[in-house]
Parts: C-alpha cells; structure tokens; sequence
C-alpha cells in the first residue's frame, strides 16, 4: 500500500502478479456444465491460496505466538482456509464476501433456499424463473454445494491438519461462526431474500468521489450530440481473444449507433473501426460514468462494474460470460435498469435492440430512481463498515445477531418431525375414531329376527319343559 497509516503493517503472501486472464474461447455456455466446472476451478484456487497462506512464515508465527487482535476480517469466497486460520487466533471474525452471495453461503447465514423465489448468484434466472428454471436451479444449486464441499473444505480440511491440530472443527461450523458477513452488494437492488441480521449489506464500498476526467476523453464525451455509450467486457477476459465473428458483430452494432462509443480494449488497434468509436487500454471507468452524457454501459456484469453503474444511475446492457456475473445482471434486469444479450446470441441486430431498450426514456428515468434508492441508506457503506467491525470490536463478537437456523438439523428446518409427528397422531385418532363408530354402527344395524321364527322358539320351549 502506498502512504500506508502509521497503525498498518502488512504481510504479503506472495508478491507475484502472476494474472495472465482468460480467453473468451473459456466461455461456457451452458449451465448445466458451467456452474459445476466453474465451481471446481474456484475452490481449485482456493486450495491454492490456502497453500500459500500457511506456508508464511509470519503466518506461522502467528500460529505459534496466539497474538491478540480485536477483530479479523477474512475474505470468505471460495475457501474457508482463512477463516479457520481466524478462528485459531480465537479472537472475533468478520467474513467478507467480494461478490454477491454464493450457493454454498446459504446454509451457513441461515437462508433457506427455494429455487421458486431465491435467486443464485451462478444462474440468470432471476427472482421469477418458470418451470424448467426452477428444476434447473434446484439441481444445480446440490451440485454446486457439493462441489465446493469436496472440493473445499475436504480437501482444505485434510491440509490444515497440519499446522491447526487434529481438533480443528468442521469448517462449515467455523464458517458459520463468524460475527458478521459482510456483502459486496444492497438490499436496494439484490434484495427480497430472508437473512439473518449478522448478514451487513456493504455494497459500493470502494467508490470514491469521483475524479476529473483526461481532457481528450471529456472532449469527446461533451461533442458528443447524441450521448456516449461505454463498453468494457471486464479485466479478467482478455479483449484481444475476442473472436473475429463476434468482434465484427460489435463493430457492426457501433457503426449503426448515433451515438459515441468509449471502448475499453486492451489489444491491438482494430481494423475498420467506425468514426464514432475510441479504444483505449484504460479508462477511468467511475469517473466516465457519473458524466451526465453518458447513456449506456455494456458491461460483463462484474459486481464492481454493477455496483458503480448503480451509483452513477446508468442503464446496462449485460454480456454475462462467468460466475456470478449472470446473477448480477439477472439481478438488474429484475430492477428494471438492464438488458441481457448471451455471449452465444452476441449478433447486432440483438445487441442493438438491447441498446435502444435501455436508452429509452423510461429505462433511463427508472436507473435514476434505482441509483437514488442505492444510495439512500442511514450509513454510506464504508461507514457502515467502520460502525459493525467497532460494534464487533466492542462486544467482542455479536452472538445474538446469527441466524440460530445455522445449528438446526435440516429435518428440523423444514419441520419434517413435527408434521411426522401430527400425521402420526392424526393417524392415530383417525383410527381409533374409524373403529369406534365401525361398533356403534354393527350394533345399531344389526338385523332382528322375525316374529313367527320368536314365537316357534317360545313353542318348543315350553314343549319341552312339559
């Protein structure tokens, strides 16, 4: 950190930039495969970093000298190697999850899931997904649980043995444990799911105020009669790796527009580019985006590139391409603020009429609206950072916030013993209710013998005693 506070000490754990991204031909389409392949890479590097973590030699001595801290704050997305790490320090931890919530977050903060109504940070289906969504999503949601079960916390598990002893508890349980969960998104646009009060909404906390723009870039936005459309695929997919056929539907699309098009595009300069269009490597992509002549933004759906369309109230036009950028944009799309145009349906005559959809008047007035009740919260999200790690601070955790859920057996989530128990005793009472009027039945009905038969028998009787 440059110009780090006097009160900072940092540990790196590996000073490597070793990123070299991926390739749009890393695309997977198809959920089925997506989401249980996706989850196996990310607890792939997870495992990683857990590797890395404990095999610091400051991380070590930690582990050895049980230094005393207020409060630990860990990220918690695709490992909870760190968490167990926090938790042998035994001082109160706050998990910070960078993303939206992740399937296999739901039982460890309390949620029940349902695939009728709660949406999955790995699946564009949204908060009204039909029939087949809902098989789908039930599916999935098992499968990507049971992923990252073996493929995490099994195997991190087995690892950390080693260095945490051989008491270390599950790390579900220590998952489950943590003070408070902070979320990198709000309840203004990914909300509508039940969560227990320990789950703190911090979505937006690394926006600042925004800067002024480089005055070639401000030129061509302010020349711009028609407004400025900006148009960045993320960081992690390289651009250049962009395949011929979908780079030329793009450009067919800009060319169309009458308005400017700002492109992010980190490869070479690109043939036969209309007048309209800029490319640069880099774009100060906040700062663009609070311009007022800016209309649009065609994003990947990274949680940060949301959260900012968000604050700055402009309407997206969503090209989901990995992990849960299909659930932020599902998520955008239920708010009323984007349009979603698959990488595999990437043509121009769609992609444009996903544009005019969020250019018109009524799409961008309800981003507006949107941004407004983004930002209409009693706390910024930095200060509601700094209000709940004090809080946990001075209370040393915050007990009495988790969801009790968490420790209840699923069985007993869902009641399944106490309606056993009432189709037992209903059972029970039906029965006994059956038998009882079966009797008074027999009794009632039971046929009476004729009168000359009664009176031939009265005959004989008295024959007899003679």
């Amino acid at each position: 950190m440059p110009n780090p506070p006097v009160n900072y000490h940092e540990v790196l754990l590996n000073d490597k930039q070793d990123n070299k991204g991926l390739s749009f031909e890393s695309v997977i389409v198809n959920e089925v495969s997506r989401v249980p392949f996706e989850t196996l890479v990310s607890t792939k590097e997870g495992n990683d970093d857990c590797k890395t973590l404990m095999n610091n030699h400051e991380v070590l001595h930690m582990i050895r000298t049980q230094p005393k801290y207020s409060v630990i704050i860990v990220e918690s997305y695709n490992s909870d190697c760190a968490l167990a790490l926090a938790a042998n320090l035994s001082s109160p931890y706050i998990a910070f999850n960078p993303q939206s919530i992740h399937p296999w977050h739901f039982s460890r903060l309390g949620i029940h899931f349902n695939s009728a109504y709660v949406p999955q940070s790995l699946l564009p289906f949204g908060k009204e997904p039909w029939f087949f969504d809902r098989v789908k999503g039930f599916i999935l949601y098992h499968v990507a649980n049971w992923v990252y079960y073996i493929g995490s916390q099994v195997t991190d598990h087995v690892y950390l043995y080693k260095y945490l002893g051989d008491n270390l508890p599950a790390l579900e349980s220590i998952a489950s444990n943590a003070s408070l969960v902070f979320v990198n998104t709000h309840k203004s646009v990914f909300g509508g799911v039940v969560r227990a009060d320990n789950v703190v909404d911090i979505g937006g906390i690394h926006i600042r105020p925004p800067k002024s723009i480089p005055t070639h870039i401000e030129r061509f936005i302010n020349e711009a009669e028609n407004g400025v459309i900006y148009v960045n695929l993320g960081s992690t997919v390289k651009d250049f790796t962009l395949p011929s056929d979908k780079l030329t539907e793009l450009i067919s699309t800009f060319r169309k527009l009458q308005l400017r098009i700002l492109w992010k595009w980190d490869g070479d300069s690109v043939e036969n580019l209309p007048r309209n269009v800029m490319t640069m490597k880099w774009f100060p992509q906040y700062d663009i985006l609070k311009h007022d002549n800016v209309k649009a933004f065609i994003s990947h759906g990274g949680i940060l590139s949301c959260t900012e369309a968000l604050d700055a109230g402009v309407p997206v036009v969503a090209i989901p391409l990995f992990g849960e950028q299909y659930g932020n944009s599902a998520a955008l799309v239920d708010a009323g603020i984007a349009s979603i145009v698959t990488y595999e349906n990437l043509k121009d005559e769609l992609l444009l009429d996903a544009i005019n959809e969020v250019l018109d008047p009524r799409c961008q007035q309800q981003a507006k609206l949107v941004s407004r009740m983004w930002h209409d919260r009693p706390m910024n999200a930095l200060e509601t950072a700094i209000y709940w790690i004090e809080y946990v601070a001075r209370y040393n955790g915050s007990p009495n916030m988790g969801a009790p859920s968490v420790k209840v057996p699923w069985y007993q989530q869902l009641q399944l013993d106490v309606l056993a128990f009432i189709f037992i005793v209903f059972y029970i009472v039906m029965y006994a209710f059956y038998k009882v009027l079966k009797v008074c039945c027999c009794c009632c009905c039971q046929p009476e013998p004729p009168v000359e038969k009664i009176s031939r028998e009265r005959t004989t009787r008295r024959v007899k005693f003679e």
